[in-house]
């Protein structure tokens, strides 16, 4: 059973691209309410939500990795994952539902897709005649971004 989990991913869209992260980093999905911007902070920090009464930090993951919006800037959705022990709201334009991509379904990341660099990319997945592109949240957000945007949020 284990091992099957370490194989499952949750889905998303950032713009025309869809996107994957392991299931097992992944805490909740949530309906965006009462975020907080935070002022002088960095542009892909959305800012803070209350989540059962825990602060999280909220990333919009388009403007971090540069990808437009497939529709104006409403936050609807937002993908909570634990990094380095710590939870962090990743925004996102869509969450669509887990799929299974065991090691051997998994193709090797090409140098760079729609300009995210390989080092971002675990691989590529394919689904019913579509790629997935499939991502390692804990590299696009290390320990030094999240402790750039906990100066501001604290």
């Amino acid at each position: 059973m284990s091992a099957e989990i370490e194989h499952q991913y949750i889905l998303f869209s950032l713009g025309e691209e869809e996107y994957a992260l392991p299931i097992v980093l992944v805490d909740e999905i949530i309906k965006i309410h009462n975020l907080v911007k935070v002022p002088r902070s960095k542009n892909y920090f959305a800012g803070i939500m209350d989540i059962r009464g825990k602060v999280v930090k909220m990333v919009d993951l388009g403007v971090k990795l540069n990808i437009p919006h497939s529709h104006e800037q409403d936050y609807d959705r937002a993908i909570v994952v634990k990094i380095g022990g710590e939870s962090v709201g990743i925004i996102v334009d869509k969450v669509a539902n887990v799929a299974l991509f065991p090691p051997e379904t998994i193709n090797p990341p090409p140098p760079s897709i729609k300009g995210i660099s390989s080092r971002y990319i675990t691989g590529v997945g394919k689904k019913d005649d579509r790629f997935i592109i499939l991502i390692d949240i804990e590299k696009i957000l290390g320990s030094e971004e999240l402790a750039e945007l906990g100066a501001g949020a604290k």
